[in-house]
């Protein structure tokens, strides 16, 4: 199997995760993920070498994800996915999935990705080399960034437990 392709199955669906949360619209994620891919697959037709493609991916993805959202100058809510359980527990994810979108978009740019790349289980070197911030500092913001969005869903009346 050719390295693009590997790349591009072991990388989409964790792409789209990031994507939509972010963005919260299925057709804007679906494009951005096309040009990021491309634009991945350019740079290796080119010959250019990317050190650590996950990251470069993720990296790529949060940038058209932000330049989406400053071109729009809003943060959307995700749309909840259509779920065949019972109506009640189908309302309360929607209802739980909309409080969640919105808490995050109560975030800095910065502290959204971080929580929503740690959320997709990037580990702390990759938190740092996708975000920018220093390895050492990593831990610290993440913390702080989860304690804060763990404050917005208390100020909606949801209690995190730990």
């Amino acid at each position: 199997m050719d390295t693009f392709e590997k790349t591009y199955q072991d990388n989409y669906n964790v792409m789209y995760r990031i994507a939509i949360k972010m963005l919260g619209n299925g057709s804007d994620v679906t494009d951005i993920l096309q040009d990021v891919f491309m634009s991945f697959f350019e740079k290796q037709q080119q010959r250019k070498r990317v050190e650590y493609p996950r990251s470069w991916l993720c990296r790529a993805t949060l940038n058209k994800c932000v330049d989406k959202l400053r071109k729009e100058k809003k943060f959307t809510d995700a749309e909840p996915a259509p779920d065949t359980e019972d109506k009640s527990i189908c309302q309360e994810k929607q209802e739980m999935k909309a409080l969640m979108s919105y808490c995050l978009t109560r975030l800095s740019p910065r502290e959204k990705e971080l929580v929503i790349l740690y959320s997709e289980g990037l580990s702390y070197k990759e938190l740092a080399q996708v975000t920018g911030i220093a390895f050492t500092s990593i831990g610290k913001t993440l913390s702080r960034s989860l304690k804060k969005l763990e404050n917005e869903l208390k100020t909606h009346g949801y209690e995190v437990y730990k």
